[in-house]
Parts: C-alpha cells; sequence; structure tokens
C-alpha cells in the first residue's frame, strides 16, 4: 500500500477520537517509529511492506491507548522520554514549568521534583542547570524504576526515591517543584478515553473533598524552611489556592502558560 493511501486511510479511522491533525501527527510517528520515514516519504508516493504492522498498531489506537505508550517514547525539552502506563505522559505546559525555574534558579541549588512520574522535570533541570543536585520522588515504585532508566539513558546524575507526600516528611531544599494530582474524581467523566483509560490513576486524580490536598501538604511541609516552591495547577483553582497560600503566609506569583490559562504558580515565605 502506497503510505499517502495508508495515511488517509489511519485518520479516517482515527477520526471518532482525534482531531484531523492530531491522527494526521498520530500516523507520523508510528511511520517514524517503524519505517525512520517521514512526510517526504508519503509525498513521493513510496510503499510500505508493513502494512499489517499499522493495522496492529491501529486497533491499539482505535481503543484510545495513546502512542506515546504503543512506541513508549516521547519527547520533553527536546530530550527523549521512555514512558508506559506506568507514568503521565508529559505535557508541553510543563516544559513552561521547567523554562521558568531555569530562569530564576541558576545559582547551585538543592532541588526536589515531587511526584517525578518519568522523571522528565527532573532530567530537563539537571540537563540546563548541571550545578544543582536535583532529586526526584514518587510513590510509585515502578515511576521510580522508569525515571532511573530515562536518568540512565541521558547519562544524568539524579536522585530517585520512593516517597508518600501525604504522610512522609520531606528534608530541606532550596527549591520544590511539582505537578501533584489535582484533578477531582466527579471530572473523570469529562475526560478524553485515552487519559482516563491509559494513565495512571494514582498521577491524575484526587479526592473531591480537597482538590487541593497535595498542594497543601507540600506547604506545609516547607513554611519553616526557606524554600522556593513551583506548582503546575489547574486554572479553575487559581482563587481558591492563591487564598490559601496566602492565608498561610506564603507570598504567590502566578504565570499563565501559551494558552493564557493561569496554570503555574510560585510561593515563598
Amino acid at each position: 500500500m502506497k503510505l499517502g493511501l495508508l495515511k488517509a486511510f489511519y485518520v479516517d479511522e482515527l477520526k471518532k477520537l482525534y482531531r484531523y491533525s492530531e491522527a494526521e501527527s498520530i500516523f507520523y510517528i508510528i511511520l517514524n517509529w517503524l519505517e525512520k520515514k517521514d512526510k517526504t516519504h508519503v509525498f513521493l508516493g513510496l510503499e510500505t511492506i508493513l502494512e499489517k504492522s499499522y493495522q496492529d498498531i491501529l486497533v491499539e489506537l482505535k481503543s484510545g491507548k495513546p502512542v506515546q505508550y504503543i512506541t513508549n517514547e516521547t519527547d520533553f525539552f527536546s530530550m527523549p522520554m521512555y514512558v508506559d502506563e506506568n507514568v503521565l505522559i508529559p505535557r508541553p505546559e510543563t516544559e513552561e514549568l521547567v523554562a521558568w525555574i531555569i530562569e530564576e534558579q541558576k545559582t547551585k541549588s538543592r532541588i526536589l521534583d515531587i511526584g517525578t512520574g518519568s522523571g522528565c522535570i527532573a532530567l530537563a533541570l539537571k540537563k540546563l542547570l548541571p550545578d544543582c543536585e536535583i532529586s526526584g520522588s514518587d510513590i510509585s515504585v515502578e515511576a521510580i524504576e522508569i525515571a532511573k532508566k530515562n536518568a540512565l539513558k541521558h547519562n544524568l546524575t539524579i536522585d530517585f526515591f520512593e516517597l508518600n507526600i501525604l504522610t512522609d516528611s520531606i528534608k530541606k531544599y532550596d527549591v520544590i517543584v511539582s505537578n501533584p494530582p489535582y484533578i477531582a474524581n466527579n471530572e473523570k467523566k469529562n475526560m478524553h478515553t485515552n487519559v482516563l483509560d491509559h494513565e495512571p490513576h494514582l498521577a491524575l486524580f484526587v479526592d473531591d473533598s480537597d482538590p487541593l490536598l497535595f498542594y497543601k501538604k507540600i506547604a506545609l511541609q516547607i513554611q519553616n524552611f526557606d524554600t522556593v516552591a513551583y506548582f503546575e495547577t489547574s486554572e479553575f483553582y487559581t482563587e481558591l489556592l492563591d487564598k490559601w497560600m496566602i492565608n498561610e503566609g506564603f507570598t504567590t506569583e502566578w504565570k499563565n502558560d501559551l494558552n493564557g490559562k493561569t496554570r503555574f504558580l510560585k510561593i515563598m515565605k
């Protein structure tokens, strides 16, 4: 089958789950992964002998499985990261949070990434702030192993360890960064199947009774330290979270993401 026809078939089959541009992008990711080919080969009218492989992958994609979990790879700060269903797929917005930290924390600092998942935040910080001592923690043993695998792949020295921020204490760090669970359970009904059915709920969802739970736990642990903390959160919690932090004596600073949504928070005493 010619690659152009295969692409058209993919896009048509995936249209119930994805917009045209997303489906097209997914096809090109699979094309590169299977055959190390790109758009040029499609435009040239080349054929594939791996039609069966494409068909098998399409079945997985139509079930809602994210393409990143099929290829076991995604990019973060131009760094290829191994991912599977034990860790969240890093989002482009999180790169903006990392960029904010890099802009402000150029001196030697001890930085802890809480809820490290694939280790993407910790790895990007270590790569771009090589003089800093970077650590990453997660409640999931499986996530820690993946983070270590990614660090080894990029030859970066990072201390990854298991931590339950709801029950365990943390040592003093100069900087804390966290993208914790903040999606209330009652929002599940509004979520795309590729997230709800495949990404780890432990890293996504928090009890409806207190969606700010993880932010509060982290803030209370550092309130007696000279620590700066950076968070990613939901635009819907901005006012509530800001009020709580100020009531606890923190100074707050907010930044919008590239879509104009207020998503990033810095706190300090």
